[in-house]
């Protein structure tokens, strides 16, 4: 690839741990220049321009408002953003969907973001941005990272949930991560997981992905469903059942700092809601195992 190409004049901080290049069928991508540590900040950015609008709202001529604010450097930086790293996008509209951030404010707004959208996605990623801010996103790494290997983060919230169809339907391209390298023994057992999963998320909050209770088949016993959606599953059920995710996340590789964070509440909540001195010290002596594995398997055992 040509040392002239546009995206090598993208500004990359000095301090980076990664460098932009070619990523084999994919583009371009962002390939660590170092070993960068879990839990390790990878880039905070903030985005070139923010658009405070619904992203299905968001016209030509709003984008093109916005360039036109921009200082000459910012300008010329825009305008080295390619379609997939190859020739120029057709239209600002597709450029700045292939190129946004849905940022978490108070108000509607997407950000574009030169260097972050650079990050090719995988569906058992090494990097996560956890949470966008009003007017920055931050991306760290889930696990060690390797030089030389190409840094990845999941473009969806609630892909651990869902098959490599829904997933390949959500993203429209196919990914080549070990969850969607078809007959696999990895991929098959990944599907089987991530569907388990959702029907755990289900008992759990008593709602599907989009919020909405579900009527096919996703619980097939009919007395269960109702308990999960009138919040009445036992609080040992309820327990076990986060347990089992856990243990299935961390076999699918997705069981990351924040992932645990995320569940930690719960768990914490239904361990304290155990009252009789017998379930108590069972609970506790679940909860002393060290790794999630032994405390799902000392709980199925008691």
């Amino acid at each position: 690839m040509s040392q002239k190409h546009p995206y090598r004049s993208l500004h990359v901080p000095n301090d980076a741990p990664f460098k932009l290049k070619p990523s084999p069928g994919k583009g371009w991508g962002a390939f660590a220049t170092r070993r960068i540590e879990q839990g390790a900040m990878i880039l905070k950015e903030k985005p070139l321009f923010v658009l405070r609008k619904p992203h299905q709202e968001i016209t030509e001529a709003d984008i093109r408002a916005a360039f036109d604010r921009l200082g000459p450097s910012e300008k010329r930086q825009f305008l080295l953003l390619r379609d997939n790293g190859s020739s120029p996008f057709s239209n600002m509209e597709r450029l700045c969907a292939e190129n946004s951030f849905t940022l978490s404010t108070n108000s509607p707004g997407h950000g574009l973001f030169l260097l972050h959208s650079r990050f090719n996605h995988s569906c058992v990623p090494n990097s996560k941005v956890p949470t966008t801010g009003d007017e920055v996103i931050v991306s760290y790494a889930t696990r060690d990272i390797d030089a030389d290997e190409e840094i990845t983060f999941c473009y969806n919230t609630d892909f651990e949930c869902r098959t490599r169809h829904e997933r390949h339907q959500a993203l429209r391209f196919t990914c080549d991560c070990k969850a969607c390298l078809t007959g696999t023994p990895f991929q098959q057992v990944s599907d089987m997981r991530r569907r388990l999963l959702r029907g755990l998320q289900y008992l759990t909050v008593g709602v599907d992905l989009d919020g909405r209770r579900q009527d096919s088949t996703l619980i097939i016993d009919s007395k269960l469903k109702k308990a999960a959606q009138d919040s009445s599953i036992p609080l040992s059920s309820r327990l076990f059942y986060y347990l089992l995710t856990m243990c299935l996340l961390a076999e699918e590789g997705l069981l990351d700092d924040f992932m645990v964070e995320r569940y930690k509440p719960a768990i914490e909540t239904a361990v304290a809601l155990f009252r009789t001195e017998s379930n108590v010290v069972i609970v506790r002596h679940v909860m002393a195992q060290k790794s999630w594995l032994g405390k799902c398997g000392m709980a199925t055992r008691l």
